[in-house]
């Protein structure tokens, strides 16, 4: 892979080759006669790194004044930095570095016609917008053009703003539906990718699915592992702390404090319409996936067939409301008979509307005895 190519990942990633090693490369080509544009366009990457010594900062200068010597754009040649948005970008991250960013009438034109070819794959003129916005020339694309996943990966970089919920949720969705084999799209994606897990949650972006209910409400189970059950005080000022779940508005309560954060329009105690003189209630429910979570509690003397069976009848009311079309039935285990879980959820998930169900046993650790500071008779 040619050096320009391998700074271009280490710049837009965080990830690749040594920038010693791409310094060096770029060095001894621009001072041995082979200079090109690309090794110009390395030193900019490792620039904007923060990797530039003496030696290759003077071999970047003289490779900008030899860029601007020549002629571009030219009849009959085939178009060498003028269809190429990474050295591009790079060349104008080398000008940036040396403060010539404003000053580069040469490379401003170049970028602004290279912008407007026919035929430039999205990502690659993405690279071309960047670097116009890097050289603040004036009348340029607006970043909201560039290509969802490049103008994500690039916003990391510097370039440009934050980007909006709105740009990180079409960056998701152009980067899980890539198959190609475009370098540059590919670089983009992974880091855009990068950058998304950086800043969001497990629900997708805003395009969640029930199935990722299910995903977030099997950790509770990892959860508790941190559940506050003090056997004595853990500071010298404070007193012993036992979150206690007793009853089923303490596991909504549990499962509000998990899910709020998540999804913004999660609700609780929704009323649906009436059936006949039944009056429907569900306990959380989240409108944009159309989803309802049942909260259970499941005491040691209730039976399990119980449990399928009340899930039952409130999947059948509230399949009369049109509004919601999947249900996650959350078990809360008070007598841990785990041996009983898998077949629970096994015939749970052959209701009607439910899409995944989720048992959580009552942690060990929370055994129902008064703390050790607790007053007589409390």
């Amino acid at each position: 892979m040619q050096s320009h190519l391998r700074a271009f990942v280490r710049w837009v990633g965080g990830n690749g080759p040594a920038l010693e090693v791409l310094l060096a490369e770029a060095v001894v080509s621009l001072t041995s006669g082979g200079r090109s544009s690309l090794d110009v366009a390395t030193l900019g990457y490792v620039a904007a790194l923060g990797g530039l010594d003496d030696a290759a900062r003077g071999a970047m200068v003289e490779g900008l004044a030899w860029l601007r010597d020549r002629v571009w754009f030219r009849p009959q040649q085939a178009p060498t930095l003028e269809a190429d948005g990474v050295s591009a970008l790079g060349v104008a991250l080398a000008a940036s570095a040396l403060g010539r960013a404003g000053s580069e009438a040469w490379l401003s034109r170049l970028v602004t016609r290279s912008v407007a070819l026919p035929g430039l794959p999205p990502c690659e003129r993405s690279l071309f917008a960047a670097a116009a916005e890097v050289l603040a020339v004036p009348g340029r694309p607006a970043l909201d053009a560039m290509a969802p996943v490049a103008r994500v990966a690039l916003a990391v970089r510097g370039i440009g703003p934050g980007t909006s919920e709105a740009e990180r949720a079409a960056a998701w969705s152009q980067a899980h539906r890539f198959s190609g084999d475009d370098f540059v799209e590919a670089t983009l994606t992974l880091a855009a990718l990068d950058a998304l897990a950086e800043v969001s949650l497990p629900a997708k972006l805003g395009v969640a699915e029930p199935a990722d209910v299910v995903r977030l409400l099997e950790g509770v189970h990892r959860s508790m592992r941190r559940w506050a059950w003090d056997q004595a005080p853990l500071t010298q000022h404070s007193r012993t702390a036992r979150w206690d779940i007793s009853n089923e508005y303490h596991v909504q309560d549990l499962l509000w404090a998990l899910l709020a954060p998540v999804f913004p329009d999660l609700t609780d105690e929704e009323n649906l319409p009436s059936v006949g003189q039944k009056n429907p209630r569900a306990d959380l429910t989240i409108a944009s996936l159309g989803t309802i979570i049942e909260v259970k509690f499941l005491r040691p003397r209730a039976s399990f067939q119980s449990i399928i069976g009340e899930v039952a009848e409130d999947a059948s009311l509230y399949r009369t409301d049109p509004r919601w079309t999947s249900l996650v039935p959350f078990v809360w285990d008070d007598s841990a008979r785990t041996e009983e879980h898998a077949m629970l959820v096994k015939g749970l998930c052959t209701l009607p509307m439910v899409v995944g169900a989720v048992v959580v046993p009552r942690p060990r650790k929370m055994t129902l005895v008064p703390p050790p500071d607790a007053a007589p008779g409390a």
